[in-house]
């Protein structure tokens, strides 16, 4: 399941996010920051927030498991004149060079991560690439966004989206079907399958203080919550 045949339609659907804004309301608090600021985006999808980062002065590195949507990320990148680094790899498996100021994982990448064993492995993995003293930022679908089921129909020019959601308390079904309008009138259809899974930022705070992170801040942002976790100057990870 993912995000590889939907990809080249992903950013048409996704428009009304604001990336701009959506840092605005973080960076406040990351503080002490160096000018030559490094940043990994780990589940950074078609490279919109990467696209926002370099604008303001990151070096990004991204992370997906999906090589299509890497794929989008590098032309768009590359096209606003940047020179991103990807790399295809489970966050349960990360396995990078060197450390980074911040570590980004936004739009729901958590809430994908359906086996808490695989996310304690990735936040355990992750505390040693994250610098002392640097900053883990992630965001959760809240319950309330997720209740129920759901179908709704998007519909962009020469594109139409039709997305139905099951959610049974805990984990949510998602089946995307997009139809793009070809050159001879006729429709392609491409579809994908996406599970996630609802976590309590309670239990998530617990389990990133056990590997030295300390909340920051928690800011309600629309059917989401972000939280903000700075690592200790002191404590070292293990892999």
């Amino acid at each position: 399941m993912g995000y590889d045949q939907v990809s080249r339609v992903y950013d048409a659907f996704n428009d009304g996010f604001d990336y701009r804004d959506y840092l605005d309301r973080i960076e406040p608090f990351l503080t002490g920051l160096p000018v030559e600021k490094l940043a990994l985006d780990c589940g950074c999808g078609t490279g919109s927030l990467m696209l926002e980062l370099f604008r303001r002065g990151y070096d990004c590195t991204g992370l997906d498991l999906s090589e299509g949507m890497l794929a989008a990320a590098d032309e768009k990148l590359r096209a606003a004149g940047y020179e991103p680094h990807l790399i295809c790899q489970d966050l349960g498996a990360i396995n990078l060079y060197g450390a980074y100021h911040v570590v980004f994982s936004s739009l729901d990448t958590i809430n994908h991560i359906l086996d808490k064993r695989i996310l304690t492995r990735f936040f355990r993995r992750l505390h040693c690439f994250v610098e002392p003293g640097g900053y883990f930022v992630f965001d959760l679908k809240r319950r309330a966004s997720l209740a129920g089921r759901s179908v709704s129909v998007e519909e962009r020019e020469n594109e139409l989206l039709i997305l139905r959601r099951d959610f049974d308390g805990r984990y949510a079904e998602y089946r995307l079907d997009a139809f793009v309008l070809r050159a001879d009138g006729g429709w392609e259809r491409c579809s994908d399958q996406v599970a996630g899974r609802f976590y309590p930022m309670k239990d998530l705070t617990a389990l990133l203080r056990s590997f030295g992170f300390a909340l920051v801040k928690r800011i309600r942002y629309y059917e989401r919550e972000i939280a903000i976790f700075q690592k200790s100057e002191s404590r070292k990870g293990a892999l």
